[in-house]
C-alpha cells in the first residue's frame, strides 16, 4: 500500500485520513480510541500535538511538540534503521506517551503497515513483525510468550526504562535489540545502543544530536534545532557524540564527600545479587547519607546472615572504594506501570 495502513482488531484501513470515520466505528476499546483521537489530532489543521513530559527534566507537565519537528525525528528513526515502505511494525505501548505517539508517526511517515494491539504485559501480535517497540518488561513477556514472532522479528526498540539483557543471553534467534535514549522533550529518543546480541555500553547518538557534561554532572542535550536541553540524568560523556548513563542525579547518595550513583552501583552488583534489586540512600549519622541494597522480597530469607556477608565480600572485592552497600535488606519493591521497579526511599 502506498501510504501503509493501520491494521487493528482484525481490519485494515489506509493510513490517510479519509479513514478516520471507518478507524473509528471499529474503534470498540479505550486504547482503540486512543489511537484514533491521535490520528486525529495528527491529521488536523494544528500545527502542535500535546505531550505529557516523563519528569527527566524536572517535574512532569504537558507541553507542546510541533508536528514538523516529529516528522524529523521519525525520519531520523527510519534513516538509522534503514526501515523501507510497507515494513510491518508492532505497537503495543500506549499511545499517551511519546513511546507509542512516535511509532504511529513513523508509520505515516514511513508508510508503514502497523499492527497495534492492546497493551499488555505479554502482547502477541499475531502475525510476524520487522519493527517492534516495546517496554521492557513487555519485550521479555513477548519473548516468552510468543517465540515465534520474536524469531521473525528483526529490530526491536526498547524503552521507558533501562533494560536488562540477562534473560536474552539464551535467545540466539531473534532481533537485533536496541535500548532507546530518550524523553518527550527531545521527541522520543535522541541515542540507542544494542544490547542483543552485541551488548555495548555506551549510547550512541543519532545525527544532529549531542550531548555534554554540566558542571553538576547532568546531561545537556544539544538538539538540531540548537535548543540545549538540560536533565537530572548522570551520564559520562564520550566526546560529544556517545555516553554511558550513570543514574539520576536527584537519586545520588553523598557518602562521606564520595558521591554514589545507585544505578550504577546496581550494574556492578547484578552477578552477585539473584532476583530484583534496588539500592537508595539513607540518612547516616557518621557519613551523612548510606547507600542501602534492597532485595526485593515478602519476608527476610533463613539465610539472610549468610547472604549479607557473601555480599559484603563480593561488593568489597569489586566495587570502587566505599561503594558498597552499608546496609541490607530484604523488602517489597513497588513498580510502574511499564514494569520498571521503583527506587526506595528512605522514609519508606
Amino acid at each position: 500500500m502506498i501510504n501503509g495502513a493501520l491494521i487493528m482488531a482484525g481490519q485494515s484501513w489506509p493510513l490517510q485520513p479519509s479513514s478516520l470515520p471507518a478507524m473509528r466505528a471499529a474503534a470498540g476499546e479505550p486504547w482503540q480510541e486512543a489511537i484514533v483521537n491521535f490520528l486525529e489530532s495528527w491529521w488536523n489543521e494544528k500545527e502542535q500535538v500535546a505531550a505529557k513530559t516523563s519528569g527527566s527534566t524536572g517535574i512532569p507537565q504537558f507541553i507542546e511538540l510541533k508536528k514538523t519537528a516529529m516528522v524529523a525525528s521519525a525520519e531520523r528513526t527510519i534513516e538509522h534503521f534503514q526501515l523501507d515502505p510497507g515494513t510491518r511494525a508492532g505497537l503495543a505501548m500506549p499511545v499517551h506517551f511519546i513511546g507509542g505517539m512516535m511509532m504511529v508517526v513513523r508509520a505515516v511517515v514511513g508508510q508503514w503497515n502497523l499492527t497495534v494491539v492492546e497493551p499488555s504485559s505479554a502482547p502477541a501480535f499475531g502475525s510476524p513483525q520487522d519493527f517492534v517497540a516495546l517496554t521492557p518488561p513487555q519485550a521479555r513477556g513477548w519473548y516468552e510468550k510468543s517465540p515465534t514472532e520474536w524469531e521473525a522479528c528483526q529490530t526491536l526498540l526498547i524503552g521507558g526504562g533501562r533494560a536488562s539483557v540477562d534473560w536474552m543471553l539464551n535467545a540466539e534467534k531473534g532481533p537485533r535489540v536496541f535500548e532507546s535514549f530518550g524523553m518527550t522533550e527531545t521527541i522520543s529518543h535522541f541515542a540507542v545502543r544494542e544490547i542483543h546480541p552485541k551488548n555495548e555500553i555506551h549510547f550512541q547518538c543519532l545525527p544532529g544530536f549531542e550531548v555534554q557534561t554540566a558542571a553538576d554532572g547532568g546531561m545537556v542535550v544539544c538538539a538540531p534545532n540548537g535548543a540545549e536541553i538540560k536533565t537530572n540524568d548522570a551520564i559520562e560523556a564520550q566526546g560529544r557524540g556517545a555516553f554511558s548513563w550513570m543514574g539520576r542525579l536527584d537519586e545520588a547518595v553523598n557518602s562521606g564527600g564520595i558521591k554514589i550513583h545507585p544505578a550504577a552501583v546496581e550494574t556492578e552488583l547484578k552477578p552477585a545479587v539473584p532476583g530484583v534489586f534496588r539500592c537508595y540512600g539513607e540518612p547516616h549519622e557518621k557519613w551523612g547519607e548510606a547507600l542501602v541494597l534492597r532485595i526485593h522480597a515478602e519476608q527476610e530469607p533463613a539465610d539472610a546472615n549468610e547472604e549479607r556477608a557473601r555480599i559484603f565480600k563480593w561488593a568489597k572485592h569489586h566495587l570502587p572504594p566505599h561503594h558498597a552497600p552499608k546496609r541490607i535488606e530484604w523488602l517489597p519493591l513497588e513498580s510502574t506501570w511499564t514494569g520498571k521497579w521503583k527506587r526506595p526511599r528512605a522514609h519508606e
